[in-house]
């Protein structure tokens, strides 16, 4: 039972873009708002690009980078702070809580198929 956990688990890690297409289906099919549906599965899934993002860069480099993770989402949410704050005078951290989610998932969905592209090619040319 253990190891079926595991098995999906490591699926999901290993293919988060599949588990955002097949999420977006399930939720167009129940909320039958494709625009709420992609967002949700959009803001569901961020959390799985970033740990694959750790666990690739642990696989390609043999160390571990989720320190620089966190470091590189605090300094955009600082950013995104400043900037509205010299924009608006207030700050609304909800907002920039959204914006740093929704930056997050672009950033890392990036990085992952950057990182799964540098992958595949290095270990065909080793």
């Amino acid at each position: 039972m253990f190891e079926i956990i595991l098995y999906v688990l490591a699926s999901l890690l290993t293919l988060p873009i599949l588990v955002t297409v097949l999420l977006y289906y399930v939720l167009k099919y129940a909320l039958h708002n494709p625009i709420k549906a992609f967002h949700k599965a959009i803001n569901w899934t961020t959390l799985l690009y970033i740990i694959s993002v750790n666990v690739l860069l642990s696989y390609l480099f043999q160390e571990s980078f989720i320190g620089y993770i966190l470091i590189l989402i605090l300094c955009i949410l600082t950013v995104l702070i400043i900037v509205q704050w010299k924009k608006n005078t207030e700050i609304d951290y909800s907002k920039a809580t959204k914006l740093l989610w929704r930056f997050s998932f672009l950033l890392f969905f990036l990085f992952y198929l950057v990182l799964s592209i540098y992958g595949i090619v290095r270990n065909i040319l080793v």
